[in-house]
């Protein structure tokens, strides 16, 4: 009897758990609905500011080095034999001075001729000979790439020649290159344990691809590989009564204009960093939920701040940062704002 009361038993505990899962599935009662129904516990509050006028300047310091000039190429503008080497290895030249001469030699077909008898004569002409000479594309100190009587084709360098010059030079992020859409010619450099800063003429702002260079100690062969031409180079001329040296440290500093009594805004409150862009214009003041998406026209960026040239009036009240972009606020470390809309950490970032 036992036997067949046990399996009765298991029986009906599996239809009470059944009955028991399929009326939380689909009879919830009252009190669950009533706890998992969202209840707002708080309103959101989106910071806003009030659009001021201020000053705004747009100067960018970029860490960089002092480095020497690259030697100047002299090359071959004609096809031709070394003839003549003016100077010797490493002596002093000055820019526009001839420093080798190539010679071009080129047989000339002879010339037959008959007289009146009919006899034909053939004269052997002289081959026709070209002289070239090469000049210095700047002033300084040469080295030659050929030797005399050499052969040289039309491109072929023949000689180097080092100004001695330098440069001061420096990597911009991607980023920053929008603050530079209109550089100056000039910047100003200081200079690690060197001279006062001083004006760097001759400024240039250009992607560049790094190169780098491997070589196998087994073969001897070397393999170049090239970077993606992202690395934005700044680089600028130190000017010659500068002494400097290659290696130093150096501050480059690029004024890339300024602006008084402007409409400013944060770039926080920005949607787009050149040129144009938009901000959320509040119709209501009070009420975060009444911005509207408005395009305005945008000029100087020193970076935390933008200046507005069209689009924005002065006394407008805007979000402080573009909706639903993520972006970590700074303020003063282990405070507060006013509104408890953020808090920040022992280093002034927000704490999220």
């Amino acid at each position: 009897m036992k036997r067949y009361i046990m399996p009765s038993i298991k029986v009906l505990i599996a239809l009470i758990v059944a009955v028991a899962l399929t009326k939380i599935a689909f009879f919830p009662s009252s009190g669950a609905q009533d706890q998992s129904a969202p209840e707002p516990q708080f309103a959101i509050n989106a910071p806003t500011i009030t659009v001021a006028k201020a000053d705004i300047s747009n100067s960018l310091t970029v860490e960089g080095q002092i480095v020497e000039d690259a030697p100047k190429e002299a090359k071959a503008t004609m096809a031709g034999t070394v003839a003549r080497l003016v100077y010797e290895d490493g002596a002093q030249v000055a820019a526009g001075e001839p420093i080798l001469t190539l010679k071009k030699t080129e047989a000339q077909e002879p010339v037959t001729s008959t007289d009146e008898e009919g006899n034909t004569t053939t004269e052997q002409r002289e081959p026709k000979v070209t002289w070239e000479d090469v000049y210095a594309p700047v002033g300084g100190t040469i080295t030659y790439k050929v030797i005399k009587d050499q052969e040289a084709t039309v491109g072929t360098v023949v000689a180097t020649v080092a100004a001695g010059s330098y440069s001061a030079k420096g990597k911009v992020t991607a980023a920053q290159q929008y603050r530079l859409t209109n550089p100056p010619t000039e910047a100003s450099v200081s200079v690690d344990s060197g001279p006062a800063p001083f004006s760097c003429t001759n400024l240039k702002i250009g992607t560049k691809d790094d190169q780098t260079s491997k070589t196998d100690p087994t073969t001897g062969d070397t393999t170049t590989t090239t970077g993606d031409g992202t690395s934005v180079e700044v680089r600028c001329s130190v000017p010659g009564d500068q002494q400097v040296f290659p290696g130093l440290k150096a501050k480059i500093t690029i004024d890339a204009g300024s602006a008084s009594d402007a409409i400013v805004v944060p770039v926080t409150a920005i949607e787009g960093n050149y040129s144009t862009g938009s901000v959320w214009v509040l119709s209501d003041p009070k009420k975060p939920s009444s911005a509207v998406k408005t395009e305005v026209s945008l000029g100087i960026n020193d970076g935390k701040n933008v200046q507005i040239t069209e689009g924005l009036k002065e006394g407008a009240t805007i979000l402080q940062f573009v909706p639903g972009k993520d972006i970590q606020r700074t303020g003063t470390p282990n405070t507060c704002e006013r509104d408890q809309s953020a808090c920040y950490d022992e280093n002034g970032k927000e704490i999220s």
